[in-house]
């Protein structure tokens, strides 16, 4: 039987692959239907693969379903699909697959429990509302992250992956992504008619939140830039590879908002940084080339596309980054942490007060919006501020929970690449709750894979080592191919 997410990892059909997301993307920006049928008939497809397979490879389909489908959201939102494909449609996914993939997995792990208690935590500040002004929506638009948050960490962390198995996940998770890129490019207005200001573009990000549209482009470059240092092909071709990486660069920092781009640009640093820990046996075991020969012209490249940029918007960009605001550059307005924040340490700020105010179990769900002082009626925008002001002391403990996940990821994966990855992964996930909470899939989905467990080499050497004795061989060949993780990786049909 044609095994859907089989045919979306194989290398022979990248480009195949590439194409259909690209028109995607394209024919959303004139009508949504085409994007809609797409989703729902992959879908639908997918779960019935789910019940063809063998039952131990379940919960890694579901694993896949929930990569794919949850980072729709992004376009579903771009293309106004609501409520054909849900405005909150990764976090409803996530709620309903992650318990089911722990059910059908019963690989339960300490890591995993931990989910389990931030679960358990988030419960008590539902009950009850200090400002009397809460609604469902509020408290479904605040709690829905963080409940998934926890269910994916619960859920990721029961599977065990080869390494391969992992890198072939980023097709799933980038696909989508181009789809969003090509809109937003569609969209954009002629660079010539586009007013640049020291502020958030909506021109540029397709129309809609500049903040979220940031955040999405910004794991496609980090996605993009992975697969180039490891030598894995995600269009089919390594120079389409290299196009994509500079549009989503200059598109992302277009959009003028800072947080997703700097932590897509962070987590490309870390697995870079843990690269030049693997040996040159290591390396050449992976088929991973010399990574150092890559810095050089990518440095180039992404120089020329900042460089770029920056003209384009007469010289905005830089001054943006550099945290200015017309403000500031006219001398009206102190250059300060709130101004190059966007207001979001003094918003941090009140929701400490309120913490001081109601430490034990905060002010409830939702309250916090409503009874600040000056930024009254904004939505948290730093997910720690809002844990401490709603949650009180439990969110604190919760807060403290997902520092404990990042240190069980960085000391249990094996060798330096699977912790580069694991930890870029997290980091990339944690670092969005600080200018946009968790407002989109990409937290609780970043910070659930960041929890897999990852196989060693070493055993698979080993393994391969005493087949080799076996027959009387006794040269080791290690067999681990990014370029084929897709093709050793298939589900059975």
């Amino acid at each position: 039987m044609f095994i859907f997410f089989n045919s979306l990892k194989q290398q022979n059909k990248s480009f195949f692959w590439f194409i259909v997301h690209v028109l995607l993307g394209a024919s959303a920006t004139i009508s949504a239907f085409p994007m809609i049928i797409f989703f729902y008939v992959a879908l639908g497809y997918s779960f019935i693969n789910l019940f063809t397979i063998n039952a131990a490879e379940r919960p890694r389909l579901i694993a896949e379903i929930i990569i794919y489908f949850a980072s729709f959201e992004a376009l579903g939102r771009l293309a106004e699909s609501d409520p054909f494909i849900p405005y909150e449609l990764g976090k409803y996914i996530l709620l309903f697959l992650c318990p089911l993939g722990i059910l059908l997995s019963r690989n339960q792990t300490a890591k995993g429990m931990i989910g389990l208690v931030i679960l358990i935590l988030s419960i008590p500040a539902v009950m009850f509302d200090e400002s009397n002004q809460v609604s469902f929506n509020d408290i479904k638009f605040n709690l829905l992250g963080l409940l998934n948050i926890g269910v994916a960490i619960w859920f990721f962390s029961t599977l065990n992956l080869k390494l391969k198995t992992l890198i072939s996940w980023s097709k799933p998770l980038v696909y989508p992504i181009i789809s969003v890129l090509i809109f937003t490019i569609i969209r954009t207005p002629n660079l010539d008619e586009v007013e640049f200001t020291l502020g958030a573009n909506f021109a540029t990000a397709g129309g809609f939140g500049s903040n979220q549209v940031s955040t999405i482009l910004g794991l496609g470059v980090f996605v993009i830039a992975v697969a180039i240092l490891l030598n894995y092909r995600i269009s089919g071709y390594k120079w389409l590879d290299g196009i994509l990486l500079g549009l989503f660069t200059i598109q992302g920092l277009l959009t003028f908002s800072r947080g997703g781009m700097i932590g897509g640009f962070i987590a490309i640093f870390v697995v870079m940084f843990y690269l030049t820990k693997l040996s040159v046996k290591e390396r050449m075991a992976l088929r991973i080339p010399n990574f150092k020969k890559f810095i050089l012209p990518v440095g180039i490249l992404l120089f020329i596309v900042m460089m770029a940029a920056n003209l384009i918007t007469g010289g905005m960009l830089l001054l943006r980054y550099m945290g200015e605001t017309q403000g500031t550059l006219t001398g009206s307005a102190e250059k300060n942490l709130n101004k190059i924040t966007t207001n979001r340490s003094d918003i941090f700020m009140e929701d400490v007060d309120l913490f001081l105010d109601h430490s034990m179990l905060g002010v409830g769900v939702g309250a916090s919006t409503y009874m600040r002082d000056e930024y009254k009626g904004y939505a948290p925008h730093v997910e720690l501020s809002r844990l401490i002001a709603e949650h009180g002391l439990l969110g604190l403990i919760i807060f403290s929970l997902f520092i404990v996940v990042y240190f069980l990821n960085k000391g249990y994966a094996p060798e330096s690449i699977s912790k580069g990855i694991l930890i870029a992964l997290f980091l990339l996930g944690f670092l969005a709750t600080f200018h946009s909470a968790t407002r989109t899939y990409i937290t609780p989905l970043l910070m659930g894979i960041s929890c897999v467990n990852i196989g060693t080499m070493a055993k698979r050497k080993k393994t391969i080592r005493k087949k080799g004795n076996a027959k009387g061989n006794s040269i080791a060949v290690n067999r681990f191919k990014l370029q084929t993780a897709d093709t050793e990786e298939n589900l059975p049909a």
